[in-house]
């Protein structure tokens, strides 16, 4: 079977148009009209009818299972080749969060050859957003951030720690005179929070839902976590953070949560789970595993 029928096919359901799946990949007609033939004598079975006036009823039901399929195989088609450019190239894609990498990054590359960190280029986004990249095969390896264990059909996580969360205040705001406190203290602080791709939200919203408060927020979509640290030390509000993340920073103090739900920041370590690493990768991800807190 051609591989290249099947990308064909996906985007004739899309289009139910030959002449525009003909322009979408700078074919013939012909050249998609004789790769849908293929395909129906492969399965031995109608994918598309003949009458093309009714557009919506185009494709028959075994060219909708064929349609469901096809679209995971071209996923990891295309899946396959970045990794293997990547390999020739002898390139590493890994994936460590802003937070992470402020708290660990001194572990993660203390033991490293130098050629191996020429190797390793770094994406330093959200959890959220490192997570879709690693699916979509745009990443290798990928340290994640989450409020619960990582439970993501086709990825496999292996958990390094958990670290609590605290509530952080500039030395400025009268709460910095306190070493804990309660959320249900704080319903009319306003509290600088995140954008999805931080799992920060989500434990917030966890914490207010315990409490039963709804304090007054301001989002910022930010590039990392060092503006919302500087927001907060400027005293403009105050936040949700990863206590480790604000260890000896000037201006700021983390306060302790004394609510009693288990809301802690899980550390995980991540791959495809038909992913086959190469050695380097293998010592990537040991190195990864031997992180440990700070005291």
């Amino acid at each position: 079977m051609n591989t290249r029928d099947l990308q064909y096919f996906v985007m004739l359901v899309k289009l139910k148009n030959y002449t525009q799946v003909a322009n979408y990949f700078n074919v013939s007609q012909p050249s998609i009209t004789q790769a849908i033939r293929r395909l129906e004598q492969e399965f031995d079975t109608k994918l598309v009818r003949k009458d093309r006036v009714h557009r919506d009823e185009m494709i028959t039901r075994s060219g909708q299972l064929l349609y469901k399929k096809a679209l995971a195989i071209n996923n990891k088609i295309d899946i396959a080749h970045q990794e293997i450019v990547r390999s020739d190239q002898r390139q590493i894609k890994f994936g460590l969060p802003p937070i992470i990498g402020k708290m660990y990054i001194s572990q993660i590359v203390g033991n490293f050859s130098k050629s191996l960190l020429q190797r390793i280029r770094i994406v330093s986004v959200g959890s959220h957003d490192l997570l879709a990249q690693l699916q979509a095969g745009k990443l290798d390896i990928a340290m994640l951030g989450s409020t619960a264990p990582i439970n993501q059909l086709g990825i496999f996580a292996e958990l390094i720690t958990t670290r609590p969360f605290s509530v952080i205040v500039s030395t400025d705001n009268p709460l910095a005179k306190r070493k804990q406190v309660s959320f249900r203290d704080l319903t009319n602080e306003l509290f600088i929070n995140y954008d999805q791709q931080y799992v920060h939200k989500a434990a917030f919203q966890a914490y207010c839902t315990y409490a039963q408060i709804k304090p007054r927020t301001a989002v910022y979509k930010v590039p990392n976590i060092s503006w919302i640290k500087e927001l907060v030390r400027q005293n403009k509000g105050i936040s949700l953070m990863v206590e480790d993340a604000v260890k000896d920073e000037p201006g700021i103090v983390a306060l302790k949560i004394t609510d009693p739900i288990p809301e802690k920041f899980y550390i995980s370590v991540a791959t495809r789970e038909d992913y086959i690493l190469s050695a380097d990768e293998q010592q990537l991800v040991s190195q990864l595993k031997k992180i440990t807190p700070k005291a």
